[in-house]
Parts: structure tokens; C-alpha cells; sequence
């Protein structure tokens, strides 16, 4: 079970410290990652790849600024782990359902990433809920 204070330290600490790197090896980390994307996702909507491009980069730039990817890497490596599904004819994307996904605790929902993040890198390093 990844608490909600493990969440924010190694998102924060993966996406917003220590300067430019790549997407993380680690599954656990990756896990972290990935669960942040799929929080910026409605999981009822279909996204072109447009739409989704967007959503990638917004994450990009918002929660995990350090980080080195391009949509393109950052949409396949999402549908290999199943956290999106992707059409046959590749026009659409919705969120997934992993094979084997890892076990976060509730209160992870209901973070407010952008805010956590930016709080972060200003110093502060208390989770941020919406109502903060």
C-alpha cells in the first residue's frame, strides 16, 4: 500500500527536485508517476491523441517539471501498463484498468497535485487537498 504521504514525498521528489531526469526505472516509482497522469484524467472521457497530448504536457510541466519524456513515450508506456486504453484504429484513448495495479491509499484522490508540487518547490512539503 503506497500512503499518502510516500505519494507525495517520492512524486515530489521524482517530478520537482534534484533537476532534469528521466522517467524512473523503479516500479514503484513509476507506479507513483503513473497514477499522477491517471488523477488528470476523466475516466468516463475519450481523448483523441490531441486532447491527450495536452493532458501529458500539462502534467509535464505542472507536477513533474523535472522530468524528461515526450508525449509520445509518455502515451506508450502508459497503454504497456495498462493505465489507458487505446482503440484499434489508434484515434482514441480511455483511461484503463491495470492487470495488476498497485494499491494506493484513498486519501491519495484527493490531493491536489498541482498545488502540493508547486508548494514544494517553494519550500512547504505538506500534502494539499482542494479545500487548502
Amino acid at each position: 500500500m503506497i500512503e499518502v504521504e510516500d505519494f507525495v514525498e517520492r512524486l515530489c521528489r521524482l517530478g520537482a527536485h534534484r533537476g532534469p531526469r528521466r522517467f524512473p526505472r523503479k516500479p514503484r516509482d513509476r507506479e507513483i508517476l503513473m497514477k499522477s497522469i491517471r488523477m488528470q484524467l476523466d475516466p468516463e472521457a475519450a481523448y483523441s491523441e490531441p486532447e491527450l497530448n495536452r493532458v501529458l504536457e500539462q502534467w509535464n510541466r505542472t507536477i513533474a517539471p523535472e522530468i524528461e519524456v515526450d508525449t509520445t513515450t509518455l502515451r506508450r508506456m502508459l497503454v504497456d501498463y495498462g493505465e489507458l486504453e487505446r482503440t484499434r484504429d489508434c484515434t482514441s484513448y480511455r483511461v484503463g484498468y491495470p492487470a495488476r495495479p498497485a494499491a494506493f491509499d484513498l486519501e491519495v484522490e484527493w490531493i491536489d497535485l498541482v498545488g502540493t508540487v508547486a508548494a514544494y518547490r517553494m519550500g512547504r512539503k505538506k500534502p494539499r487537498r482542494p479545500s487548502d
